[in-house]
């Protein structure tokens, strides 16, 4: 009996444990959130005023000095740098407290992700990086968030092409079965054991990239839950100073509708009978 109410407390004492864990999880989740929010306002502002000062200056009436207009782009570079890992704390909230919503449809995948590429071209044509697309024609139609699955093939080229300085990058799209599998390989140094297993944790970066390369740590993490919410998986191969490769893999069809209703608890032969007395509740 001891015993019996000894483990009973102990069980007491690990809800409410759990509880006031959940509890301060949310509250972080929300506290974050909302700071996001606060920041992303006057950081667009500063956002959308570099960019009409560096495209059209002309409507300022005078000419910018060109010293002004390098500090600008900057300014500029840094500014939808920090909007990038603040929409990323953001999805990152959402994920974790239930919050994000996909917009899923019947679309064409290949077409996408070629439009995503076209983005990351000018980063590796800087670099002088080649990048080739193994995509086939005959590809069927894939019902997922175009937005979100965008985000994530640029997520893993652009970190592809800066962890790679030379060689290239290559895309390429497989259909397995009732999936389709999307692979992003470089020739970049590879990544150190030690790193492989904590790589999609939040914040998480590497020494390298630490040092040399900024970045948030947060690219990976989002791309995995994002693909995670389709019912997909991400993952990596990586041989240390021989390149890396991630896959994501996505399913082809919508999840099939429930096969029975709440019909299925009700029998035709039930006769319903009113009760004559109260229920006794102990």
């Amino acid at each position: 009996a001891f015993a019996n109410r000894e483990l009973a407390l102990l069980s007491e004492k690990l809800v409410a444990m759990r509880r006031r864990a959940e509890e301060a999880h949310e509250a972080k989740a929300a506290f974050v959130a909302k700071i996001s929010h606060e920041f992303r306002t006057p950081l667009n502002m500063i956002i959308g005023l570099i960019d009409t000062l560096t495209e059209t200056p002309e409507v300022y009436e005078q000419e910018i000095p060109p010293g002004l207009l390098k500090d600008l782009e900057i300014v500029y570079r840094n500014s939808t740098h920090l909007a990038s890992m603040i929409n990323d704390v953001l999805d990152i909230s959402q994920t974790e407290t239930g919050c994000l919503t996909l917009h899923r449809e019947q679309a064409d995948l290949a077409a996408d992700i070629k439009n995503a590429l076209l983005v990351v071209q000018p980063l590796l044509e800087k670099k002088n990086l080649t990048l080739r697309a193994r995509i086939p024609n005959n590809l069927p139609l894939i019902y997922y968030d175009r937005t979100r699955i965008r985000q994530v093939v640029l997520n893993l080229v652009s970190n592809a092409g800066r962890y790679t300085e030379k060689g290239g990058i290559t895309l390429e799209i497989q259909q397995e079965d009732h999936h389709i599998i999307v692979s992003v390989a470089d020739t970049g140094p590879g990544i150190a054991p030690e790193d492989i297993q904590k790589i999609f944790e939040p914040f998480y970066q590497s020494e390298k990239s630490r040092t040399d390369l900024g970045g948030s740590g947060l690219g990976l993490s989002v791309s995995k839950q994002l693909v995670e919410l389709h019912g997909g998986k991400l993952w990596l191969e990586s041989e240390y100073g021989a390149g890396s490769t991630f896959y994501f893999k996505l399913p082809l069809s919508a999840p099939p509708p429930p096969t029975a209703g709440a019909e299925r608890w009700v029998s035709e032969d039930w006769v319903f009978q009113e009760r004559t007395s109260r229920p006794k509740i102990h």
